[in-house]
């Protein structure tokens, strides 16, 4: 869905504006969880889509032992990235670089298996982000990803309204699963409900667990975030920054918005 806009900042832009590192719902234990599912293992050729700060790439390669690639379209991600790792002691054993991940910069049948988490539904094309990642993955590759995903039934509007809010588009189980089969996996599996509690959507701070959503940032972290709205979207902005977050928080506590984690071969 091409979003216009109408309602930002949007929840993506606060994550964004306020500079600090936040993970997807259900944090490590599901990047943890999305290795094991993609079989990496030592020497695993890995692509990680719209990585970010590095986070989870560097993940990989810690605890799998895995050759990891990561890509963003964001020039500042990928110095940061690159900074992590070098902070991590894996200059070598993780890349980074930018590219778009609805036009990847790899020939194909490049990885074993190609990754991404919780970045498919940004681009305004999530089915172009699938199949560049199917056309990447080596024959017999994996590839894995997790979105946020309805759980229950809304009219058109609800949704598109939402996704304007959130800046990020959810979709039906039902849909993720066709976008998956028309781009050529086989063996879909998927895990949707323990990855779905709230409790899993504000646990997403690293090296911090957070059981309420109004603990995801601290004080001082919000007061920061507030002046750079302020400084981008002026006052309005900022009525609209708190109205975004009570629609999105009630969407998760009413059992209105779930997650879930896909993966599948490339025949």
């Amino acid at each position: 869905m091409r979003r216009r806009g109408i309602h930002r900042p949007t929840i993506e832009d606060l994550v964004e504006l306020s500079g600090i590192e936040t993970l997807h719902p259900g944090g490590m234990e599901l990047t943890r969880r999305t290795g094991e599912v993609a079989g990496l293992k030592p020497g695993s050729r890995v692509l990680d889509v719209s990585s970010g700060r590095g986070t989870q790439a560097i993940f990989y390669a810690q605890t799998f032992g895995a050759d990891v690639t990561g890509v963003d379209l964001s020039d500042e991600m990928v110095a940061a990235a690159r900074a992590n790792a070098e902070t991590a002691g894996l200059s070598d054993g993780v890349r980074f670089q930018k590219g778009d991940s609805q036009d990847l910069p790899f020939p194909g049948k490049s990885f074993d298996v190609v990754i991404n988490e919780c970045a498919v539904g940004i681009p305004d094309d999530s089915q172009a982000v699938i199949n560049e990642m199917v056309r990447v993955a080596k024959i017999g590759g994996v590839i894995a990803m997790h979105e946020s995903t309805w759980r229950a039934s809304l009219s058109p509007a609800e949704k598109d309204d939402f996704s304007e809010r959130y800046g990020t588009t959810p979709l039906e189980f039902s849909e993720w699963e066709a976008m998956l089969e028309v781009a050529g996996l086989v063996n879909i599996q998927w895990e949707f409900d323990e990855w779905s509690m709230p409790e899993m959507f504000w646990n997403i701070r690293k090296g911090r667990v957070v059981h309420d959503h109004a603990k995801i940032f601290t004080k001082w972290e919000e007061f920061r975030t507030l002046l750079r709205v302020i400084g981008e979207f002026g006052l309005r902005g900022v009525f609209k920054a708190y109205e975004n977050k009570r629609v999105f928080f009630e969407a998760v506590t009413e059992g209105k918005l779930g997650y879930c984690l896909f993966w599948g071969e490339k025949p």
